[in-house]
């Protein structure tokens, strides 16, 4: 599912709120920003992400990786996809002046994979809550 960053969050069907922005919902026909992953972003990713809220039913793949080959079990086809490149949840994060980031929980696989560059409100963000959670 692909939502351009810092658009109001519609996913979940809520309807839009101009101060919960989407974040890192990144698709293979898109461009999105690439810099080095910064370590301290990545650290607070790895701890958000250990944590996602709205879980659906079915994973979704990383979109930017070579899918694996599935594997038939009792006449099923089942995905060998490993799970750092799968996901089925959000995290939120509260920024400054009330804005709320939501990004799939596969933002962090976009952020140490594919060099994905959020915006820095997000990425301050995260490194904040993840400062106040150590604290």
């Amino acid at each position: 599912m692909y939502f351009d960053d810092l658009t109001p969050y519609i996913y979940a069907g809520d309807g839009p709120v101009a101060s919960v922005l989407n974040v890192g919902w990144l698709g293979a026909e898109h461009p999105f920003p690439v810099a080095p992953p910064d370590s301290e972003l990545v650290s607070a990713l790895r701890e958000l992400t250990a944590r996602p809220i709205n879980l659906y039913r079915g994973k979704h793949q990383c979109e930017f990786c070579p899918a694996p080959p599935p594997e038939e079990r009792n006449g099923l086809l089942l995905s060998t996809a490993p799970e750092e490149i799968l996901g089925n949840g959000e995290i939120r994060v509260e920024g400054f002046k009330g804005i709320t980031y939501v990004a799939p929980v596969l933002v962090r696989h976009y952020v140490e994979a594919h060099q994905y560059a959020p915006p820095p409100g997000f990425v301050e963000a995260c490194i904040a809550s993840a400062n106040r959670a150590d604290a």
